[in-house]
């Protein structure tokens, strides 16, 4: 899995595929080619696409040379690098919080109503999946509590999920 914070750019031979579609990337490919633009992130990328697709895209254009990571860390690129296990521990710590932490607003703001959206986001067992729990939770808080509510909601558990 990808770092959620890595930033990729494109490259030259990226730039000229934008121009000519010498490749024939599939739409998917291309679309993420024509996103990556040096600033936004894995995770800022991730919702343009499905669940769990985000790694795999970006992992496929950097395998054909079309993108690099800003800053050059290319290591970082295959799923899983942790020279120790300190990163892997310390991102399911932090995703168990976030979760417990959801599921808690969740239940307190809804009581009974939010039962069973509470329990699709203890089901989770990935951050993309909770990311999309917690849209769900948003939209709905959001129709019980106001719009403000809902964005607040999704702005304070999703930063926490890195």
């Amino acid at each position: 899995m990808l770092d959620e914070g890595l930033v990729f750019h494109k490259t030259d031979s990226g730039a000229a595929e934008i121009a000519s579609s010498a490749h024939g990337l599939p739409p998917k490919l291309r679309r993420a080619l024509i996103l990556v633009d040096g600033a936004k992130s894995v995770a800022d990328l991730a919702p343009a696409f499905r669940p769990g697709e985000v790694d795999a895209i970006l992992t496929e254009l950097h395998a054909k040379g079309l993108v690099a990571i800003v800053g050059g860390a290319s290591a970082a690129v295959h799923a899983g690098t942790a020279p120790d296990g300190a990163a892997v521990s310390a991102n399911a710590d932090n995703f168990e919080e976030v979760r417990r932490r959801a599921m808690s607003e969740i239940s307190h703001r809804l009581g009974p109503n939010g039962d069973a959206l509470a329990l699709r986001v203890e089901r989770c067992s990935t951050p993309e999946e909770l990311r999309v729990a917690l849209r769900e939770a948003e939209k709905i808080l959001s129709s019980f509590l106001g719009a403000e509510y809902g964005r607040t909601f999704a702005q304070k558990i999703g930063r926490d999920l890195v």
